[in-house]
């Protein structure tokens, strides 16, 4: 009977002769999956490196804006009556406030219906908005209404699937317009309240009708909803006025003002005011000062979150002699290169032109460890004596030596130095400035000049308010800590900066090694199968030849016998 499998015949371990013999042709595939693991945990690493960076920069970001970093404590003599904020470009000072009304909304009523269900009538209602001056006998003046530009009418399709109280309830808030609509209910009749959702008198609604029924000024069918308050009782103006549009008035150190909301953001430059109820004819005070405990807990922040930073990199990077607690970049050139850039940043100085150009000067300095410590009494003194020298240590700001020249923006492009400035044309509302930054002409937009593409000062946005032509002394255009590592950190970040870049490379790696991998397993498969078809065979032959032997060893034997 023929042998089937290996190893019954003769006894030789085919299995185990394949076997070894396979571990010896598996190690090019078992170093390919040790380079495979290597470029995935180093993937996995500068993953948590652009997490880290991320982390830093979003620290960091109430430091490099100059309006977040100057924190304004504002407080009001009177939370009732309102409180306010400020976003740190006010001035700080004191302020006296009256506030003798509140801003209100439009509410118009109809007259009640038993039921919601009733019907009121088809047609179009068409909603404006604007400002209704009434008439006036010194001087004779007659009523006007004067539309707001700034707003849309709203026209809303009344028909059979909508016109009853709830129908028409529903089609106006639909709309989705500056009006709502509800019901209420008196006790013995349910009447449609229509109220603008916008406060102030550029806000009062006007409500026309074409009503089905061939008459839109009557009080019956759609044109019950009629408010023409330029027209008469009964004739256009069928709605009842609940609550009429009305400003904001209130007094600012004896300056009146009124305004549309009572969220008023352009009263005090830099301030908003919430107001809350009027004051009953008393001021009340409003004081804006700088926050320096804030400014104190940022700066802080920035010392923790660079420590943080820190960490991570070193862990990421560190050495360990017996090489089982290295970091997975140890070596790595781009890693290397992150940590260089960072740290030239922080350990370089401002030029600014201040008093204060350094870390050092407020307290924040180099440990022995490369981690920053923070000297809280050497900060205070620094806010205190030389405040007004500390923003530009961190954010993105600009100090020019003509008092009528004022900073107005910059971009990404703007590099960090000192511009002449040349004046040709002051601008106004009307006439566009002109004139020169860094000697190259500049864009001018009515008051402002900008800086010439192309060139260092490109972005460079200034506003000159008046003065002489020629020229008009220099801007110095600095980029604090912060700015400066939040421009480098989103530079590391971005799709295709260096760390994008290397991370794809060895993606690129790994799907290399995948397509490698998977040719070695197909050649591995066909080299066992080989192997496994040779031992077999060898086996066949073996146990046949063990056969015959015994057969021949049996044969002589008998021989031998048979001569004795």
């Amino acid at each position: 009977m023929a042998i089937s499998s290996a190893g019954i015949g003769s006894g030789l371990d085919v299995a185990g002769i394949v076997s070894g013999l396979m571990q010896v042709e598996r190690q090019p595939l078992i170093a390919v999956a040790k380079q495979k693991s290597a470029f995935e945990a180093k993937v996995s690493a500068f993953g948590t490196m652009k997490s880290a960076l991320s982390t830093f920069q979003t620290a960091i970001s109430t430091l490099s804006d100059s309006a977040k970093f100057n924190a304004q404590a504002v407080t009001s003599g009177d939370a009732k009556v309102f409180t306010a904020t400020a976003n740190g470009k006010a001035t700080n000072g004191d302020y006296n406030v009256t506030v003798s009304q509140l801003a209100k909304s439009q509410k118009l009523s109809m007259a009640g219906l038993p039921n919601v269900t009733d019907v009121i009538g088809t047609g179009t209602l068409t909603i404006s908005f604007g400002t209704f001056t009434p008439a006036t006998t010194t001087p004779a003046a007659p009523a006007s209404f004067a539309a707001n530009a700034a707003k849309t009418d709203i026209t809303i399709d009344i028909n059979s699937a909508n016109n009853t109280l709830a129908g028409v309830r529903d089609a106006i808030n639909a709309a989705n317009g500056s009006v709502s609509a509800t019901i209420v209910n008196d006790g013995s009749s349910n009447r449609l309240v229509i109220t603008s959702k916008d406060t102030g008198e550029v806000n009062s609604l006007k409500i026309t009708v074409a009503d089905a029924d061939g008459d839109s000024l009557d009080a019956s069918g759609l044109s019950q909803l009629a408010f023409d308050p330029l027209a008469t009782s009964g004739s256009g103006k069928n709605m009842t006025q609940l609550q009429g549009a009305q400003n904001a008035l209130l007094d600012i150190d004896g300056i009146a003002i009124s305004k549309a909301s009572n969220t008023i953001t352009d009263a005090i430059e830099g301030v908003t005011l919430n107001l809350l109820t009027v004051s009953g004819g008393n001021s009340v005070a409003l004081g804006i000062a700088t926050d320096k405990d804030k400014i104190k807990e940022s700066v802080k922040g920035f010392v923790d979150a660079y420590n943080k930073l820190d960490d991570t990199l070193r862990n990421l990077t560190k050495y360990d002699e017996s090489g089982k607690s290295s970091g997975v970049l140890l070596g790595d050139a781009t890693a290397r290169s992150v940590i260089s850039q960072v740290k030239a940043v922080t350990t370089k100085s401002i030029a600014s032109g201040n008093s204060i150009n350094s870390l050092t000067q407020i307290g924040v300095s180099f440990q022995n460890t490369g981690k920053l410590a923070l000297n809280e009494t050497k900060l205070t003194t620094a806010i205190d004596s030389n405040f007004n020298d500390l923003a530009a240590l961190f954010t993105t700001t600009a100090k020019s030596s003509d008092a009528l020249v004022s900073y107005a923006g910059a971009t990404g492009k703007t590099q960090a130095g000192t511009y002449a400035v040349n004046v040709s044309q002051l601008g106004s509302s009307t006439v566009d400035a002109a004139g020169t930054i860094n000697g190259v002409s500049a864009t001018g937009l009515l008051t402002r000049l900008t800086g010439a593409t192309g060139d260092a000062s490109e972005g460079l946005s200034i506003k000159v308010l008046g003065g002489a032509l020629g020229d008009r002394g220099t801007v110095t255009f600095t980029r604090g800590y912060a700015a400066q590592l939040d421009s480098l950190i989103s530079g590391l970040l971005k799709d295709d900066g260096i760390l994008a870049a290397r991370t794809d490379g060895m993606k690129s790696s790994i799907s290399r090694l995948d397509k490698q991998t998977e040719a070695l397993n197909v050649r591995l498969a066909s080299v066992e199968a080989r192997y496994r078809a040779q031992f077999t065979k060898l086996d066949s032959v073996m146990s046949s030849m063990q056969t015959t032997s015994a057969f021949l060893t049996q044969q002589i034997k008998a021989l031998s016998a048979n001569n004795n």
